[in-house]
């Protein structure tokens, strides 16, 4: 079996040895589809077998003998679903929010104190970027097969959906800058730390609880060797404040090293 494919925490690509003959975008299609319905990866396993052994024997492609993906995944599909185990926790993902909010706070009142500042400035810009974040982690409490499907086809998928994003709240850091309120840097850094001590407890425990788990998508006589890539992502967000506080304070530094 190739391990390597067995590793991904819901990689795109941890399914493409099930089906080499098969054209990839018509398998990504076909998974994805059956992912959003909640079908499981063993079941995905057995489908994409069925599909490989069809194509490799006949020559015939996938589209040709299946037809479109997603209509080939909607009535593959079982009529009693065994729901996925992959789905989203709400608990991990409040754990995410609280831990996102936790990483800006912390980060943004680092680099004041980095600064030499007493309060860190809340701009307008950057109540914009908040209610723009917000509103993303909101779809994915609230619709989160919606959202899938949005992130999962263009333009969002192309990029160019996340680079008018990305470039609408960098505009509304530099461009909104008139000050809408004051944090001392001190509650920043407290209130930053709380809301990722939090953050982490939840999604440990979501994880722990076994409410978090890799579903891989496993071939006909396969067998999952379990996977620590879940616990991992629990780490991500106390790692990643780590890493954006040592930037900044590298950052800080320059001006004295020049």
């Amino acid at each position: 079996m190739d391990k390597q494919g067995m590793r991904g925490f819901g990689s795109l690509h941890a399914y493409t040895r099930l089906a080499p003959s098969v054209d990839q975008t018509w398998v990504e299609r076909f998974v994805l589809e059956q992912r959003l319905l909640g079908v499981s990866g063993r079941r995905i396993g057995d489908s994409l077998a069925l599909v490989e052994s069809h194509v490799a024997e006949s020559g015939e492609s996938a589209l040709a003998a299946f037809g479109e993906p997603q209509s080939y995944a909607k009535d593959d599909a079982p009529d009693h679903l065994e729901r996925s185990s992959d789905r989203i926790d709400r608990g991990w993902t409040l754990g995410i929010v609280l831990g996102l909010a936790g990483m800006l706070s912390s980060t943004f009142g680092a680099q004041a104190a980095f600064s030499g500042a007493a309060t860190l400035q809340v701009t307008a810009g950057l109540l914009v970027v908040l209610a723009i974040v917000s509103a993303a982690l909101a779809l994915v409490l609230l619709a989160p097969l919606a959202l899938a499907r949005v992130l999962t086809n263009p333009p969002m998928r192309g990029w160019v959906g996340w680079m008018l994003l990305l470039a609408a709240m960098v505009g509304a850091l530099v461009l909104l800058r008139q000050p809408v309120g004051e944090l001392g840097v001190l509650a920043a850094l407290s209130v930053g730390a709380g809301l990722l001590v939090v953050g982490f407890a939840l999604q440990l425990r979501a994880y722990l609880g076994g409410r978090v788990q890799d579903d891989p998508i496993l071939g006909p006589g396969e067998h999952s060797t379990g996977s620590r890539s879940g616990l991992a992502a629990v780490l991500i967000l106390p790692v990643a404040t780590i890493v954006m506080i040592g930037f900044s304070w590298l950052l800080a530094l320059i001006p004295e090293l020049l």
